[in-house]
């Protein structure tokens, strides 16, 4: 069966793009100017890795999460990746524990 061709299959996700993108968001909700500055300070990383991250994320789920002259603001999509994208990312890492925990047990639920 031949896959179709789209954004999101063309390109991947990475749990580290999901997060970056996430907090500068989150950062950009409470404040536009600066966000991914302080974002980098914060992960000790240049702001163009923040931003190679967040174009992944617009690129692997077919959305713009910010818009205007700079790409400071977040858009609708951006404002709600601000808000729910912490929860998801934490079910993430509880469903990577129960993951390793049946791993070690060698046995499903």
């Amino acid at each position: 069966m031949k896959e179709k061709t789209t954004a999101a299959s063309t390109e991947s996700m990475r749990l580290i793009d999901l997060q970056t993108t996430a907090e500068v968001l989150a950062e950009a909700v409470a404040n536009e100017n600066g966000a991914r500055e302080r974002v980098a300070e914060r992960r000790d990383i240049r702001k163009s890795v923040i931003t190679d991250r967040v174009r992944r994320m617009e690129e692997f789920l077919g959305v713009g999460l910010f818009t205007g002259p700079q790409r400071k603001a977040p858009t609708a999509a951006g404002k709600m990746m601000a808000r729910y994208g912490p929860k998801l990312i934490e079910e993430i890492d509880h469903f990577a524990g129960i993951l390793r925990d049946a791993s070690e047990r060698e046995e499903l639920p």
